[in-house]
């Protein structure tokens, strides 16, 4: 075959494009496996502070989402696990709760109740994964992320309970009623008199010598000077009519209360 210049560039541009193409098809199949393979990662998995071992398929992160093996979690836990091939179904048990979820679905069933998933449970390496928030919604456990260590924290709700932060006790309210400041009670007496259309009050009596007195008239309080030998006098002059009258005294935290009557004087 004669071939000019210009044939033998033309077909050495086209062996080189095909050349190229064969090569690129692997790089394209690499990638394209690369983009859909699991992001396998240092993920662990504590429960109440004791790490969860795993034999075989690690916890994983896919697609922003961390997925953990249910069932070294489950058993873990304390539940039971059964594996259906044929239906594709995992059933987890313990107690009254029976909980199942089947393979690609984003749902899963505790006590006929439904749950939805962030993302369907899947197979990896022959083994079953869930998202970690499958973990907390039906196996009602407390889960939370350790950004810092990459860890997931499974704790019994018990557990977090009884590391919340106990409010301090409240100190016992003293109900008790304070000691008496005694009154002289048969020393008291009160007496009123009219003039007019207004009237005189006048109360007498004896108290601790180091009491403060107090005498409430119709709502009004005023103070009583009490004399070095303990004895106290009040007068007061208002309007007519006042039948009553109260005594308070205090001292050093005692207290004493007297509830007198005016007797009428013309």
């Amino acid at each position: 075959m004669n071939l000019s210049g210009n044939g033998v560039d033309i077909l050495l541009k086209k062996l080189a494009s095909f050349v190229l193409a064969i090569a690129l098809v692997p790089m394209a199949t690499f990638s394209a496996a690369a983009a859909s393979a699991p992001v396998q990662s240092a993920v662990k998995v504590e429960y109440n502070k004791k790490e969860i071992v795993f034999p075989d398929q690690k916890p994983l992160i896919r697609d922003s989402r961390t997925l953990v093996p249910i069932r070294p979690i489950a058993e873990t836990l304390g539940f039971k696990v059964d594996w259906n091939e044929k239906t594709r179904t995992v059933t987890i048990d313990k107690g009254n709760d029976n909980i199942r979820l089947v393979v690609t679905q984003k749902i899963a069933k505790k006590n006929g109740q439904t749950i939805n998933l962030d993302v369907p449970a899947q197979i990896v390496n022959q083994r079953t994964v869930v998202p970690v928030r499958f973990i907390a919604e039906a196996l009602s456990y407390k889960v939370d992320w350790d950004q810092a260590t990459q860890t997931v924290l499974i704790a019994d709700q018990a557990v977090v309970e009884e590391e919340k932060p106990q409010e301090p006790a409240k100190p016992a309210e003293d109900n008790s009623k304070p000691e008496q400041a005694s009154f002289d009670k048969d020393s008291i007496s009160g007496k009123s008199f009219r003039l007019g259309t207004m009237g005189i009050y006048e109360i007498l009596g004896t108290v601790d010598p180091k009491a403060e007195v107090t005498v409430t008239l119709e709502g009004k309080t005023y103070e009583v000077e009490v004399k070095a030998d303990g004895t106290f006098e009040f007068y007061r002059t208002t309007y007519d009519g006042i039948k009553n009258f109260t005594l308070k005294a205090e001292v050093d935290g005692k207290e004493d209360t007297f509830e007198g009557e005016f007797a009428a004087r013309n």
